[in-house]
This record gives C-alpha cells, structure tokens and sequence, in this order.
C-alpha cells in the first residue's frame, strides 16, 4: 500500500486489484472497493487500446455480421465485428501426440481448431457488448466469443475430413455466437481458405516465433507434427476441403 501513495504515475491493474484483496482481508472494504474501481477503469482504459490496435490489424481481412444473444436475459443483438482467427498450435500438438500414442496407424477425432476473438467495429458496439454478454471479458483488446474445428481422420496413412463446425467459445461469458448473414459467413470462409492456402496472406501469427498464420500452421502440423514428412500432407488439402464447405451452413439469419 505505501507504494500506492509514493508514486504519482499510473500502476498496472493487478496491483490495484492486489491492494483491494489485501485490504479486504484486512476488513477495511471501503477502500478496497474504490481500489478495486479505479483498476477497472485503468484496465478497461488499456483494453481501448489494444481493441483499436487490433481493429487497425484485422479490420482488412473482412468485416462480419454476427449475432450475440445473452442465453440468461433472452436480449439480442446484431453488429459489424473484426475477427481474430486464433490458432492453438499447443493445443493441437499435444492433443496429436497423445491419440498418436494409442494407435501409431489410425489417427481419429482430430481438430484444427481456431478460437475466434471478437472485435468490435465502433466504441458504440463495444459498450452494447459490455451491457448484454453475461460476463464481458475484453483482456485481449477483443472478446472470446466462438472457436472454428476443421475436423479429420487418418485412416492407413490417408487423411479423411470429417466436418468444420463454429460454435461458441463460452456462452456464458461471452453468449451465443452465430454469424447473420451469407455474405459474412462467405468472408468467413475465405479467410479459413486463405489461412491454409496463401502464403502471402499476411495474418498475423499465433505464435511468437513465425510471421504469419500460415507460418504457423506449416510448421505446426508438417514440420513439428511430421504430417509432411510421414503422410506427404500438403495445407492446401485442408484449404481444398473449406473449399467444398456452402457457406449456407456458416450463418443463422
């Protein structure tokens, strides 16, 4: 607490929100709450930030109609939304390492699957979103609101796709998410496509260590996974199966 009152610049939020539980465990829960305010107001203040900068980043790839419903109050509504298309290259790894264990010749049940952060368009949506999803959580500049799986099987060394399903990510945090229209759900598409299938596409990375999305991807599942080496996979197969997905199936109007 004395640090609080030495220092005139602004502190990071969790060090207000420390603060607050400490002085609530000391009883003085006055002071603790007001605390507690003022670091949510800072939080929310760099949120801003990285909501503009992550608007500035994927507004070009295509802007899309989504519909959000809070599942408790039955309220809806529809709104222009940037979307990051975030994949999980742990995730996919450990879940393929561990079924590869079991069964070294059949591979089944797999998923490349992308969690979906939400961007509002304008500050407008933003606060809209705040007021109806159960619990907002913009911690990233976005709001996680659904995950996209490409779904497969390898069956003898051959690759079978299974289906590509979007659905929420947590419908009670964030609602239930559906895209509202063809023409977004065809955009949708088309950066899925992209994703696997240009190289000079330009999205940002999932990871750290790689420039783009398709980097990642590359050396995720043909390099670190051996699905090149060991089964001759090419990405441009999974472009080629989102290729034959009807956007009809992507959106609920």
């Amino acid at each position: 607490m004395k640090y609080l009152k030495r220092f005139n610049e602004e502190l990071r939020p969790g060090s207000y929100f420390s603060a607050a539980r400490k002085l609530t465990k000391l009883g003085d829960t006055d002071r603790a709450s007001k605390l507690k305010e003022w670091g949510e107001k800072i939080e929310m203040r760099e949120n801003l930030i990285k909501w503009k900068e992550n608007l500035q980043t994927h507004a070009p790839f295509g802007i899309f109609k989504l519909n959000i419903e809070n599942p408790k109050t039955g309220k809806k509504l529809t709104g222009d939304f940037a979307l990051d298309f975030n994949f999980d290259p742990d995730s996919f790894t450990d879940n393929y390492e561990s079924e590869k264990e079991g069964d070294p010749i059949d591979i089944k049940g797999q998923m490349i699957t992308f969690f979906l952060g939400l961007i509002p368009t304008s500050e407008e949506l933003l606060q809209q979103c705040e007021e109806l999803m159960p619990e907002p959580e913009m911690s990233n500049g976005f709001y996680w609101g659904m995950c996209c799986s490409i779904d497969f099987e390898i069956i003898n060394g051959e690759f079978n796709f299974k289906g590509l399903s979007v659905g929420d990510y947590d419908y009670n945090v964030s609602g239930k998410i559906t895209i509202a229209d063809r023409p977004s759900a065809g955009r949708f598409k088309m950066v899925l496509k992209n994703l696997f299938s240009n190289p000079d596409y330009g999205y940002p990375s999932s990871r750290t260590d790689c420039s783009s999305q398709w980097e990642a991807l590359e050396r995720t599942i043909l390099t670190e996974c051996g699905f090149s080496s060991e089964y001759g996979f090419e990405l441009e197969q999974v472009a080629n199966f989102i290729n034959t997905i009807s956007p009809n199936t992507l959106y609920k109007p």
